[in-house]
């Protein structure tokens, strides 16, 4: 398997062909007077993916895997999306979905058509949705895509998610959040004091956000067996989150600089150390995706 996005699969011998992802940076562009303008960075910008698939009878249902995609599309929810690896991308939502038929029957089924899809990414609170693997579409029985392996459309049954899900999905809700916080403190922190002090309601709403998934990341990787580590990082994480909200509650002017100094000193101990914790949250979702856990 390539990848899956939510619960709809994409594989090589199923007709993908190419995947282009990119990210930008949001730089606001300051007019001065008798020089050029001056550029400053107002942080990171979404990353996106298009990929371009190809439909043909051979690689299953072409009508049947396009009304997958357009039902996904038109439902507006963010969608999980893993590389076949294991490699936890983040949530995307489909922002456009473009059908070029290349040929159809007299009645107008399509028989070849390539599709390109366009995902955004979401940076906003994210619980995954995990869908229970079920028969593969029927349409695919017979054809060249089922005997190599090709997944096709699954049933759409709804589990409640696993603990090793529920433990992903608080790590990755965490970590966006924390990186979301971590921007505004850098896009902030070479004002003037009195801006920086205009600016902590927003910095302690966001690390506020933070508090639930990392609570729920400590409690609930507790009940893995091997789920100790990940246990202690989520209280560890959230010590430090805890300890940039307490430098930042009470300031006044005359103290912000060195209580915000400390403040983004903790919450870049915070990121850091969700950062580190990638590579034991990837194997985690490579269990997922290979159905283990």
């Amino acid at each position: 398997m390539f990848a899956i996005l939510g619960d709809i699969e994409f594989t090589v011998a199923g007709g993908i062909t190419a995947m282009a992802h990119s990210g930008s940076a949001n730089w606001a562009e300051h007019a001065r007077i008798q020089g050029k303008p001056l550029l400053e960075w107002m942080g990171e910008g979404l990353d996106e993916c298009n990929l371009t698939l190809e439909l043909h009878p051979v690689l299953g249902d072409p009508e049947a895997r396009l009304r997958a995609l357009h039902q996904a599309k038109s439902q507006h929810q963010p969608l999980a999306f893993v590389m076949g690896s294991g490699e936890y991308l983040g949530a995307y939502v489909i922002k456009t979905l473009n059908n070029s038929l290349r040929r159809t029957t007299a009645t107008g089924q399509i028989k070849a058509a390539t599709v390109q899809l366009s995902l955004t990414e979401y940076t906003g609170s994210f619980t995954r949705k995990v869908v229970r693997p079920g028969l593969h579409d029927a349409a695919l029985s017979g054809t060249s895509a089922a005997t190599s392996g090709s997944p096709g459309l699954i049933s759409r049954l709804m589990p409640s998610p696993s603990t090793t899900q529920q433990v992903i999905a608080h790590a990755r809700t965490a970590g966006n959040i924390l990186k979301a916080g971590q921007q505004l403190y850098h896009a902030v922190k070479n004002e003037t004091p009195d801006m920086i002090l205009s600016q902590v309601p927003q910095l302690l709403g966001i690390t506020a956000r933070a508090i639930e998934p990392l609570q729920g990341l400590a409690t609930v990787a507790g009940l893995l067996d091997t789920g100790a580590d990940l246990s202690r990082l989520g209280e560890r994480v959230l010590g430090s989150v805890m300890g940039a909200r307490a430098s930042l509650t009470p300031v006044r002017l005359g103290n912000i600089a060195s209580r915000f100094s400390a403040s983004r000193e903790a919450l870049d101990h915070a990121v850091s150390a969700m950062d580190g914790a990638n590579t034991r949250l990837a194997g985690l979702a490579a269990h997922v995706l290979t159905r283990r856990a």
